[in-house]
Order: structure tokens, then sequence, then C-alpha cells
């Protein structure tokens, strides 16, 4: 990687999710760790923050994995409108009228309940609506349901994102997305949507997942 690169890990969760560990305060933080100029907290269902928050060149962004009525989880990132959990083809309008970006997230793990392969989502919908496809994701339990997403996005001409999707800082930065030459925000939204970007990363060891999977049943029976 050369120095006009910039990491940017674009799929995890904060304490704003029901299985969520990180604090949302210590997210510069975990950015400055990791070596990361930014972060996208995609909650589940709302989004944490609704603008870009900049401290020290570095940059939180707006982000929400949204669960679909129909064709399981899609997330949408630089929102600036809350967006009600619908249809598939009805959330990615919404987000494409704000004038975000749709990314579709860990499309070929069959181990998860909430994804394309096991909700099967027409790869003509894919095309129609999604803007960048999750090629690696840390929570994949085996990395050849990433492979089968890159060649789902080859396949499809869709440019590529990683992310932890992590949810405690154990997990942070273990997939990245690089995009080169950012300054702005605006130079972010810019890689993204013209598919400037390129991918590293690697599966999180399962272990890294136990505290998370504890803490959701936790804050289930206390109702919290």
């Amino acid at each position: 990687m050369n120095d006009r690169l910039s990491a940017f890990d674009l799929h995890m969760h904060t304490l704003h999710s029901k299985d969520g560990l990180n604090h949302p305060r210590d997210l510069f933080r975990l950015m400055k760790k990791n070596d990361l100029r930014g972060l996208a907290p995609t909650e589940h269902w709302k989004a944490s923050t609704l603008r870009v928050i900049e401290r020290d060149n570095r940059f939180i962004i707006p982000a929400c994995e949204f669960k679909c009525s129909d064709y399981g989880e899609v997330i949408g990132m630089f929102l600036n409108e809350d967006i009600e959990n619908r249809t598939f083809e009805e959330i990615c309008d919404d987000i494409h009228s704000q004038g975000g970006l749709v990314i579709l997230p860990h499309p070929c793990d069959p181990l998860r309940k909430h994804t394309a392969v096991r909700k099967g989502l027409p790869e003509d919908l894919i095309s129609k609506h999604v803007d960048l496809i999750e090629g690696i994701n840390s929570r994949c339990l085996i990395n050849l349901f990433n492979t089968r997403a890159q060649k789902l996005a080859g396949r499809l001409g869709k440019p590529l994102t990683a992310g932890s999707d992590g949810h405690s800082f154990l997990e942070v930065g273990n997939a990245k997305t690089w995009l080169q030459d950012i300054n702005t925000a605006d130079d972010i939204f810019k890689a993204l949507k013209s598919g400037r970007t390129q991918i590293t990363g690697h599966c999180s060891l399962f272990i890294t997942h136990i505290p998370t999977m504890i803490w959701q049943r936790v804050r289930k029976i206390a109702n919290v």
C-alpha cells in the first residue's frame, strides 16, 4: 500500500446495536490504535448518527445495517435521514433518494439467517440497486464465503468494500477498505461512489465473537 492510501473499516457496531460492545466515545481512539482514517458504525435498524463526525483528520461515517422484510440485510451509508425498515427495493430507493450509497454485506454467508444467499436475493436486483458489495467481512467463519462474495461482485461488475463487522474492540480493523487521496468526507463518498477501492482483511477468531453473544443475551434478559 502507498502513502496516499487511507484505511477504513466500513462495517462495525457499537452499543447502539443490541449485540455491540464498543462505546461510541471510544471510536476515535480505536481508529488511532488500528491506524484507520474512518469507521462506519453500521448499527442495526437505526443509524446512531446522521452526519459525518470529523476529528483530527479522522471520520465517523453515518450508516445503518437494515434488515429488509424480504431479502435480508443491506447497508446504507452517508445517510442524513432515518429510514423505515421495509422491502429491499424500498430501502435501497430511500437510501439513494437522500444521496446515500447501498452496500450489500456478507452476501454469500450461508451460516447467517439474513443474507442474500439465504434469502434468495435475485442478482438482477443486486445489479439494479446495489452500489458496492462487501468482499471481506471478518465475521464470516470461513474465508470461502468472502471469496464467493468477491466472485459475485466480479460477475456483476460491482466494486468491493471490506468491514470487520466488529462488535468489540478485539475485531475492529480486521478488514479494511483502502481509499486514495482522502482529505475530506466528500473525498470518501466520491471514492466509494466511483468504485475506487482496495480491500484487505482476514476472518476474526470465533472466540472474539463470544463476548458479544453473551452481551446480547444479557441485554435481552435485562430488556435494555
